[in-house]
């Protein structure tokens, strides 16, 4: 199914009149699927946003599951596809949205969502924090935000900082930066910077985790 939602003034702040929504349920078939990769992923500048129960596993939504090799023949062509169209896949890799009746199979990740280049700014987050709706599959949120909507970045707050001087400490500075959600799937940038004939100092904040700078 493919719905268009139009705008005469223009959607995100852009001079696209309209954006697409795909959404497929895909059932296996043999060695084929019922919705083929070339229908799902259009090859077009519209804004488009693809949602889907795919009923395919693939390592870059859940990157712990063991494949054999026809979940690879079957849910390739799709990631393939999408990939080569520049499309990009919206889910948190391991964030499970079927989680089964029964105890005896494992949660998989079945319901995957993708946006294409043209809208891919305008994405601000996918999470499965719906209320359960009584199936096991997990109710999905994706949500888009015009870019002038985005709250600003947030910085240091310089006036409750508490800054110590510690003779003991190495010539090397030690700053700190907030703690991100997603700290576990990001690295901290490190620049080298030249020691000082002088003590170091360390900007510190309860919420904050340190970074040393050599």
């Amino acid at each position: 199914m493919a719905v268009n939602f139009h705008s005469l003034e223009g959607l995100f702040d852009t001079s696209h009149n309209f954006f697409r929504l795909y959404n497929a349920h895909s059932i296996p078939s043999g060695h084929t699927m019922s919705v083929s990769p070339v229908d799902l992923f259009p090859q077009h500048d519209i804004p488009t946003l693809v949602l889907g129960d795919l009923n395919i596993h693939h390592s870059a939504c859940d990157p712990t599951r063991l494949l054999c090799n026809y979940d690879q023949l079957i849910s390739s062509p799709y990631f393939d596809t999408a990939s080569a169209l520049l499309f990009s896949l919206l889910n948190t890799p391991g964030v499970h949205t079927r989680y089964p009746f029964t105890s005896n199979h494992r949660p998989a990740v079945l319901d995957q969502s993708f946006d294409n280049t043209a809208l891919l700014q305008y994405f601000s987050s996918w999470n499965p924090s719906l209320p359960p709706t009584g199936s096991d599959h997990t109710a999905l949120t994706n949500i888009l935000s015009t870019p002038l909507l985005k709250p600003p970045p947030k910085g240091l707050n310089w006036k409750y900082t508490d800054w110590i001087t510690s003779p003991a400490a190495p010539r090397s500075y030690t700053c700190s930066f907030p703690r991100s959600p997603h700290s576990a799937l990001t690295r901290p940038m490190v620049r080298r910077l030249p020691c000082q004939n002088h003590s170091a100092h360390h900007l510190q904040h309860p919420d904050q985790t340190p970074i040393l700078l050599h």
